[in-house]
């Protein structure tokens, strides 16, 4: 079967194509908006950690009513940082969105997950906005928080998926999608995927009541979550390893049957990092209980759940997909 490759407007074939020898700048440069992406995220996490949502008052896109405050505290420094940082990934992905629009022909796999890396990336902003100007930031502990974050981290980490799928299927050259062939792998990645983003919830959730209710010990930790009067954060936050628990079983089975139907390199490879991820996320978990939660470890510990999730968005796209391996070099 003829592979063709997309050049310029149109497709030649394969057999007809110039040699390639030039990187393939973007796939590069979507790469380079995960990257930068995971940054914005971390430093999102700090700035719950360190409690200085507030930083800027409920102001937004104003910062204390003013474009750049004078005098800031550190609180204010770590906010505009944030925003900062947020405004030079919305810059990044729209130069995503415009090359892929000039490099992919319409209906791309390529195009369309730009686009809903797009409407993510918007809804990301409002969220943003929500949460500073309706004040749940700080030492807000509110049922509206925790809903209004548990809202927020799903919509991140599918932003996170849909950029991922834009650097994937960049690097890989594929343009189909071939799951309606695989019904039951779909459904099996379906799961989870939903069961992931539940343990991301329950994860926020747990990372919340740390900040909020910061414990002496594990055993002043433990007397918190079961005392009779106990805050719902508190109660929610039980409920975290065990869902970690029976979400890395479905993922590490998800990943061996995964590895035996699609024996193909990059199937293998992700099956494996993805089983790698979830028992090393496992046992840095438990060791993130045991310390009781220090900002650094929160930090590491959110940066590892983006990483396995990247993982299983790519075990599924290379399992589902027409091509799973990746060309590297230039499609001009």
């Amino acid at each position: 079967m003829q592979q063709i490759y997309p050049a310029s407007d149109k497709f030649v074939a394969a057999s007809d194509a110039p040699p390639r020898t030039r990187t393939n700048r973007f796939a590069v440069y979507a790469w380079i908006v995960v990257a930068w992406n995971l940054v914005v995220i971390m430093w999102g996490a700090f700035v719950r950690a360190t409690g200085s949502g507030a930083g800027c008052g409920s102001h937004w896109p104003l910062c204390n009513g003013e474009i750049i405050p004078r005098a800031p505290q550190i609180e204010t420094l770590i906010e505009l940082t944030h925003r900062a940082t947020s405004g030079i990934a919305l810059v990044m992905l729209i130069a995503l969105v415009v090359w892929a629009r000039r490099r992919f022909p319409a209906k791309h796999l390529v195009r369309r997950a730009a686009y809903a890396s797009a409407v993510f990336m918007v809804l990301e902003a409002l969220i943003g906005a929500g949460l500073v100007l309706f004040e749940l930031v700080a030492h807000n502990a509110s049922i509206a928080r925790a809903v209004y974050l548990s809202i927020h981290l799903v919509n991140t980490f599918l932003l996170v998926a849909a950029l991922t799928l834009v650097a994937w299927w960049a690097t890989a050259e594929s343009g189909k999608w071939k799951g309606e062939g695989r019904k039951g792998m779909t459904w099996m990645f379906a799961a989870c995927l939903v069961g992931t983003l539940v343990l991301g919830v329950s994860g926020a959730i747990a990372a919340l009541g740390d900040t909020l209710f910061p414990a002496r010990s594990l055993a002043h930790g433990l007397e918190q979550d079961f005392a009779p009067a106990a805050h719902f954060l508190l109660r929610l936050r039980i409920f975290h390893p065990a869902i970690a628990i029976a979400v890395g079983a479905g993922l590490i089975a998800a990943a061996t049957i995964a590895a035996r139907a699609r024996p193909q390199i990059w199937t293998r490879r992700f099956a494996q990092m993805l089983t790698g991820l979830v028992l090393f996320q496992l046992a840095f978990g438990a060791l993130n209980v045991w310390l009781l939660a220090p900002i650094g470890m929160q930090l590491v510990h959110l940066l590892l759940a983006d990483l396995l999730w990247i993982t299983l968005v790519m075990l599924a796209a290379s399992a589902l997909g027409e091509q799973a391996t990746p060309n590297y070099e230039a499609v001009r």
